[in-house]
């Protein structure tokens, strides 16, 4: 815009300098008039002082003629005869001589006033030319800026559609990784499996394959990687479960599990928020139960060593292989339901610790895929900006170029009207200088 406005001045500065040119000429033009008319004033007075000069020596010549009228009549006859030829003769060629004179002194005049005229009209044209030149070398180079601009835009047009093509290739990459994420929870829903821990909580169980996740405004898909908070907003939580001001922490796999939902049910009623300590609480509980048994034991050992009367040691003694076959019972119940938990657990574990891996790998190409995106979304968007300044860089250009073409012809109209008006001038000093050659040949 500050371009077009300088170059806009440069063009009022152009037509005050023909208008101050116009003026000066209008000047000139006056003061030849002014001149002219002093000069044909001049001319005239020369002409009376040569007419009275001429009618005093026609009185001398009349005196003249009287004072020698005392003589012989033939002779002053002859002598008045050849006087009067003469003096005729000499008169029209005073007069002749006068009118030539006269008419060579305006022809001279006018071919001065022509001459200036035509000089200060030459003076115009090389201005005209002059400024006509600026003009040409101004939309030289525009013409240049705008072929630059135009190979600027064409490039910037390559690369744009370059990054498109990469936004989309990324686009297509992060629908991949979101769809192996449904993926991974139908096959959750489908094998009646629970994802347990990561959050300090025990997680929901997945969506179904027809209800899609809630968006998550950081591109984090995957179950494990954020939580919501009070108010129901995503966090932004990194692969390591923490938040992005807690990266300087060493990083550290969550606890979590894939387990059956009765495993589930089961480890939900102990009452315990996290998948840790409802294992801790599951080997409290047998250590609880081992100490009782072992306790039992002891007590039946007891009962044994003791004497006494053989009804009372018959019945105790049924009731302690009663009591010892139940708790033997319980215990051997016990200890298998340990070792299926501890083989689930173990199974869930090591299950969980292949699909943290692919979350872990999938939230990185996820986060790296998403980096990609805003940097391309931002070029672009400075790419449209650019277009755009291009674009009205172009259109200034343009207008600029259509007012320099108006100019161009008002000033070329104004040079061909100078022509012909210097053209005018010359002829007529041509013609009467013809005149005066025919007049002068005709005598």
């Amino acid at each position: 815009m500050s371009n077009r406005h300088v170059h806009r001045a440069d063009i009022s500065d152009m037509g005050r300098a023909a208008e101050e040119t116009e003026v000066q000429r209008a000047a000139n033009k006056q003061l030849m008039e002014e001149g002219r008319i002093i000069r044909s004033k001049e001319l005239e007075r020369r002409r009376r002082e040569e007419e009275n000069g001429y009618d005093n020596y026609k009185s001398q010549d009349a005196s003249n003629k009287v004072s020698s009228n005392g003589g012989p009549s033939r002779y002053s006859s002859q002598r008045s005869s050849i006087e009067l030829s003469s003096s005729a003769s000499s008169s029209s060629r005073n007069v002749d001589a006068r009118e030539l004179r006269m008419q060579l002194i305006q022809l001279e005049e006018k071919f001065k006033g022509a001459m200036m005229a035509n000089v200060q009209l030459d003076n115009d044209k090389q201005l005209l030319r002059y400024e006509v030149d600026l003009l040409k070398d101004k939309l030289e180079d525009l013409t240049d800026s705008n072929a630059s601009l135009h190979k600027s835009f064409l490039e910037k047009k390559r690369d744009l559609a370059y990054e498109r093509m990469q936004v989309a290739e990324l686009n297509h990459r992060l629908d991949f990784a979101r769809k192996q994420i449904e993926a991974r929870d139908q096959l959750l829903i489908e094998h009646d499996l629970i994802l347990l821990g990561g959050s300090g909580v025990d997680d929901a169980p997945p969506l179904p394959a027809d209800q899609k996740p809630p968006p998550d405004p950081d591109g984090e898909g995957a179950p494990a990687a954020g939580a919501k908070g009070h108010d129901g907003k995503q966090e932004k939580r990194v692969p390591n479960g923490f938040a992005d001001s807690e990266r300087s922490k060493p990083e550290t796999l969550p606890s979590m599990a894939l387990v059956s939902k009765s495993t589930a049910d089961m480890l939900n009623n102990l009452g315990e928020p996290s998948l840790e300590a409802q294992i801790l609480r599951l080997f409290e509980i047998r250590k609880e139960l081992t100490a009782r048994v072992e306790k039992l034991e002891n007590d039946l050992e007891t009962e044994r060593s003791q004497p006494g009367p053989v009804s009372r040691y018959e019945s105790r003694t049924r009731y302690a292989q009663s009591q010892e076959a139940e708790l033997k019972q319980d215990l051997h119940n016990l200890r298998s339901q340990a070792q299926e938990y501890k083989y689930k657990l173990q199974e869930a574990l090591q299950r969980n610790t292949a699909l943290e891996s692919d979350i872990v790998r999938l939230e990185g190409q996820i986060k790296r895929y998403k980096t990609i995106a805003e940097s391309c979304e931002q070029e672009e968007a400075a790419l449209k900006q650019e277009i755009r300044q291009h674009i009205r860089q172009i259109r200034e250009v343009k207008s600029e170029l259509e007012d320099y073409k108006v100019t161009n012809a008002r000033l070329q109209r104004k040079l061909d009207k100078l022509d012909r008006s210097s053209v005018a001038p010359t002829s007529l000093v041509s013609t009467s200088l013809r005149n005066a050659r025919d007049s002068s040949a005709h005598r």
